[in-house]
């Protein structure tokens, strides 16, 4: 995922140092390639359950193949206008993966009441915020990243109640890791590779969440 830019709007940019760079491209591009076997796993684990939860998994895990492997190519395209709107993708996908991520979890465990308007909001808050990087072509900045942190906490609070602690805290140490990588994400001008901390903190927040939702959802 591209490092933060003041400017709200996509533009021509210098290249990075080249070892950053491929340092950025190769942590998400590893997890590009590790979640294609880890999706066919979580599908298969839970087909047994129900159609539905094989579906919503599929859902998750496609959101996030999509946001490592849009990542990874934001770093290794280095040519113009191709880099900004991969950029842009690369941005977007992170609400998918956000919304991906709860959409296992809302499907088994939310109540009768409010599993559909919950599966309908997030998804809605994920389509707002990818059309705005995709259409309008925001980057990263402090209302962009406050965006990203809201729809990762804010769902959590209606399915607490009723889903296992042990969940709970699957779920809340990855957006601890999340939180933290943010940090880094908007001081990565700041150090050399602190962009790549940032991918290490996703990688690591989105292993938490795929073993949590292994465990304590499908099997």
């Amino acid at each position: 995922m591209p490092a933060k830019h003041g400017t709200a709007k996509i533009a021509n940019e210098p290249p990075f140092l080249e070892g950053e760079e491929w340092a950025n491209a190769l942590t998400h591009g590893l997890a590009a390639l590790g979640s294609i076997a880890m999706a066919v796993h979580l599908i298969q684990a839970a087909m047994p359950k129900s159609n539905g939860l094989a579906i919503a998994c599929a859902a998750y895990m496609a959101a996030v193949f999509g946001t490592f492997f849009c990542s990874s190519l934001s770093h290794l395209v280095r040519r113009q206008p191709l880099l900004n709107q991969l950029r842009a993708w690369d941005q977007a996908m992170i609400y998918t993966m956000i919304s991906g991520t709860y959409t296992p979890i809302a499907y088994a465990y939310a109540s009768d009441v409010t599993r559909t308007p919950l599966l309908w909001a997030i998804w809605i808050a994920a389509a707002a915020g990818f059309l705005q990087k995709v259409a309008w072509k925001h980057r990263v900045n402090s209302s962009g990243t406050i965006s990203y942190l809201l729809l990762g906490w804010l769902p959590a609070i209606p399915l607490a109640p009723y889903v296992p602690t042990a969940l709970v805290m699957a779920m809340f140490a990855g957006g601890v890791m999340y939180t933290i990588g943010v940090a880094f994400l908007i001081n990565d001008k700041k150090q050399k590779y602190l962009h790549a901390c940032w991918h290490l903190a996703v990688i690591s927040a989105a292993a938490c969440h795929y073993y949590g939702i292994l465990w304590y959802v499908v099997k």
